[in-house]
């Protein structure tokens, strides 16, 4: 299906970034099946939303490999060291030719994303 968004997005990138791209994508939705996916051609990337959270993260081919974003990332725990970048949102660099310890880091700050996600949610219905 040409006109399929994910067709289009993986359609700009070299085969080994939309790989791994398709990886990741297996990776998220088997860690947390909760999180609805939409394909943000603007955005150029995935994006994933939990029904009481909101928007969680999003897979964004870059370069030579994948950012994978997380929306409050300043606020996170970075138990491994890779978060990047400066401002509200903090992304975790995957690279080209990563091996599944990869997977498994992205797992990890997915499930502090979720987590926060909807400890904030929840605290601020309990303000209202």
């Amino acid at each position: 299906m040409p006109d399929d968004p994910l067709t289009k997005l993986l359609s700009a990138e070299p085969p080994e970034v939309a790989q791994l791209l398709l990886r990741l994508r297996d990776v998220v939705r088997e860690a947390h099946p909760d999180l609805q996916e939409k394909v943000n051609l603007g955005w150029h990337g995935i994006a994933y939303r939990h029904s009481r959270a909101g928007y969680v993260c999003g897979l964004f081919p870059r370069g030579n490999g994948v950012n994978v974003g997380f929306e409050h990332g300043a606020d996170h725990p970075d138990p491994h060291g890779r978060l990047v970048g400066t401002g509200r949102t903090r992304d975790v660099r995957v690279e080209v030719g990563a091996g599944p310890e990869e997977d498994e880091i992205v797992v990890d700050y997915l499930d502090l994303a979720v987590d926060m996600a909807i400890d904030r949610a929840e605290d601020a219905r309990h303000r209202r």
